[in-house]
């Protein structure tokens, strides 16, 4: 970290703790590669050992039971946990557990139709585990249930006599696993902050010489108090221009700067995020965590990770 001043009145600081963005795995399961991480196919989570064939129940609900724990996901943990079920056809479903643990799936197929609470009758379950407590990207989520909804897909799995079988079923196997992308994926780290008492000519003159097109002002706390942008400094730049004065004398940045300030946190859905600036014409949203500021989601940053996301 390093810092400076102008007449002490504000600080620069390059951050060195941006943490890992997320679009499926934690750390270890990341191949850094442009800046963006390793995607995962369903073959490479589901492995031979992790596919039930037969998957031995006699109702959905002691199917799903059988599936978790081959998951390694506790039975009792689980009754917590909100079920995400998607049902591709009347014989299927998939579904989506959230959880920090490592990703995996599993794959049960039942020689016989499972009775469900509400008349289901299914015969093959694949649960999907991303880990870091990630939902699965909803184009993803489409690509999966409309590949088990094929009847081609469908009835191959049903007819298998093996689990390499199974596994050569390559429509299914080789689908890409993307995660949610979260804010923390598009984040610009923050480099410039600046307090309530600092000059505002020191302000613009940082953010011409830095190109900002808005800078933060934060308390003793680093707890975001306002925003000052580009434009908010040009107004006040040309009205002492009119007055004769070549700098702008008197004004600090708390005068200036906007106090009804929205956030987000790193955690928060990229795509919310994403809305959110788009109904409200926002051109950068400030990034909190646990209350301090650490960068800015701008709408180049989140074009450039929703579209990278979409290939």
């Amino acid at each position: 970290m390093e810092s400076r001043s102008l007449a002490g009145r504000w600080i620069f600081e390059t951050s060195s703790r941006r943490p890992w963005g997320s679009s499926l795995l934690p750390p270890d399961s990341r191949e850094r590669a442009g800046g963006r991480p390793r995607l995962m196919t369903l073959a490479e989570l589901l492995t031979p050992e992790r596919i039930l064939l037969p998957l031995e129940a006699d109702t959905l609900e002691e199917g799903m039971v059988a599936v978790a724990r081959q998951l390694g996901s506790d039975a009792a943990e689980l009754k917590e946990v909100k079920r995400e079920l998607r049902a591709p056809s009347p014989r299927s479903v998939v579904w989506l557990i959230p959880g920090d643990s490592r990703p995996g799936a599993v794959l049960g197929i039942s020689p016989d139709p499972l009775p469900g609470a509400e008349g289901q009758a299914v015969r093959i379950i694949l649960a999907i585990r991303l880990g870091g407590g990630q939902g699965l990207e909803s184009g993803t989520v489409r690509t999966v249930v409309s590949t088990l909804a094929d009847p081609e897909i469908e009835a191959g799995l049903l007819t298998a006599g093996s689990v390499g079988e199974i596994m050569r079923v390559e429509r299914l196997m080789s689908i890409s696993l993307r995660g949610q992308q979260k804010v923390r994926d598009a984040l610009t780290p923050m480099s410039y902050r600046i307090y309530p008492d600092t000059p505002l000519s020191e302000v613009a003159d940082l953010m011409a010489r830095k190109n900002l097109a808005a800078v933060p002002v934060v308390g003793e706390g680093l707890q975001v108090l306002g925003i000052i942008t580009s434009g908010e400094a040009l107004q006040h730049a040309l009205g002492s221009q009119g007055r004769g004065g070549a700098t702008i004398p008197g004004i600090r940045a708390r005068d200036v700067m906007s106090r009804a300030v929205l956030c987000v946190t790193e955690d928060q859905d990229l795509l919310d995020a994403a809305k959110m600036m788009a109904n409200r014409d926002l051109a950068q949203l400030p990034v909190v965590r646990e209350g301090e500021m650490v960068g800015f989601l701008t709408r180049e940053a989140v074009l450039r990770a929703l579209l990278s996301g979409s290939g």
